[in-house]
Formats: structure tokens, sequence, C-alpha cells
């Protein structure tokens, strides 16, 4: 940490910032209560306090190489000297960073980070929708089966091809990794009822699937895809609305999450479901670093 700075860091007690991170960090997540907020954070570790002289000005996770989850106490606002001074203590804290991550960063502190030479790699936000019977007509050509265990080779062949040359576009490794993960820690009946395969009749090959999971208490769709050859036919649609259906007795909501550049997006919203504010994933590369 440089001497003449005017800021510095305190780690701070997890009480305190569990109060403080539901109060003033911006709930763009759709989390379902302000106490669920709070009882979340009482359980977070590396969390920090920005002081400038004797004030608590804001709030900040630090760990390795990465910074996240900012928030600003009122009536401070960011400024570029304090992701400066944030930036210069990561940086320090390493030999050789070869690079810097900002996690969850929000949209007014974009441009601040960008000043400080971070890059920004992706944008995301959590869309929200509630469940409710609707009406959910499939074409006879084809019929919904629930997904197990034993699908796992042809999903991930079809979400190589559905994300091919997209936003979410994925290696097999790291699909193999989420859908395994599905499959061990999914298990409960009312989530596969919910969830499903689309198959051809006649053939038997599967073009579509949507998985949904539970977090943080409340349903999220975890994967959805459409085989090209597929797509414009409703059946994103479809997928949604049997999700929303299906889980209407047990849940009042649903929740999604979805990537800046996705054309999924207009569907999305074309489903009801209503968007968040973004949050972005910005680098900085270190001198040490080789693109």
């Amino acid at each position: 940490m440089r001497a003449n700075t005017p800021y510095c860091l305190i780690q701070a007690d997890p009480s305190t910032y569990a109060a403080y991170f539901a109060t003033y960090r911006k709930n763009v997540w759709f989390r379902p209560s302000w106490s669920d907020i709070h009882s979340m954070m009482l359980e977070a570790t590396d969390c920090y306090w920005i002081y400038r002289a004797e004030q608590r000005i804001a709030g900040i996770s630090l760990v390795d190489d990465e910074l996240g989850s900012l928030f600003m106490v009122p009536p401070h606002t960011l400024t570029k000297e304090i992701v400066e001074f944030l930036k210069n203590h990561m940086i320090l804290k390493k030999s050789k960073p070869d690079q810097l991550h900002a996690y969850n960063v929000m949209p007014e502190h974009i441009s601040l980070f960008e000043h400080a030479e971070f890059n920004r790699l992706s944008t995301r936000k959590c869309m929200i929708r509630p469940t409710e019977p609707l009406e959910n007509p499939l074409t006879s050509k084809l019929k919904r089966i629930r997904p197990e265990r034993g699908h796992m080779p042809k999903l991930a062949e079809m979400m190589i091809e559905a994300y091919r040359g997209g936003v979410e576009e994925q290696s097999m490794d790291h699909c193999q990794n989420n859908l395994a993960y599905y499959f061990d820690h999914y298990e409960q009946d009312e989530l596969r009822a919910a969830s499903s395969i689309l198959v051809e009749q006649d053939t038997e090959r599967m073009i579509g699937f949507c998985l949904v999971t539970l977090w943080e208490e409340l349903p999220l769709i975890y994967d959805i895809a459409v085989t090209p050859a597929y797509r414009s036919e409703g059946l994103g649609r479809y997928l949604l609305q049997h999700a929303i259906t299906t889980l209407a007795p047990l849940y009042p909501v649903i929740r999604l999450f979805v990537t800046q550049g996705n054309p999924a997006e207009h569907l999305y919203t074309k489903v009801g479901f209503l968007s968040g504010e973004e949050l972005s994933h910005l680098v900085w590369f270190g001198k040490n670093h080789r693109s």
C-alpha cells in the first residue's frame, strides 16, 4: 500500500459488514429479501472496509488476485482515485501479478475501472418472472422426456452445437462438468419434472433441453438450448413455459442469468422475464502478461 494514499483497508467484522452490504449493495440478482442477503453475508470472508481518513466510505471483497462486489456508503461515491488505490494494493500483494480481476462491477462503476486500464470480459444480468399455469402445446413431431444422467453425452453435444460461435460458446470439458454438477446436486423430483429434453418422435434425436435448479431456495434456469435446425419454432418458449407452469404450485417466481449479446434475451423478455441491472467482469493485465 502506498504511503501517500489517503485511503486504507481494514478487515470488516462480518456482522456489521453483512448489515451494510444488505442495505447499500443493490439487489440486482433478485434475492428474496434483505434478511436473506444479510444471512448470506454473515458467512462471507475476506471482506474489507475502505476508509478515507476516519470515515468508512465503502466495502469490498478482496481475495488473491480478485476484487468484487464493491459498494459505496452514502454520501460517498466511487472515484478513479479509489479504483487506483485498490488496483495498486492488489498489485503490491503479489510479486508478479499477471492479471487482476474485478467481479460484479456495477454499470455506474465501469468507466472508472476502464480508466484504470481494466478491460471488460463479460456482462451478465439476472432475470425474474412469476410462475403460473400457461398454455403450452407441443407439436406432435416432438415429445418431452425427463432428463436423466444417462443423457449427459447427448446433452453435451447439443450444448456445443447450440452455443457454437456465440457469447456462451464453451469447451466440451466445460459442458461435461456443468452437466455433471447438475446431475450430482439437483435430484429433487420437482426440479427434474420442471426440466425437459425435447426429442424427435420418429428418430429419437434430441433437439433441445432445459435444466432447472434451485438457487437460494428459488428455482433457476440452469441451462437451456435448442439446436440450430429447430430455432424460430417456439421451442425455447415451450421449454420455459413448461418450467414456469410445473413449478407454479410450489414456488412464486423463477430466475435465470443471461450474458450480454446472447440473442435468447429477446425470448426471455417475450416470455415475461424482467431484467435486473447488469454486472460485469473486468480484468487488468500486468506487464508480464502475454496474450
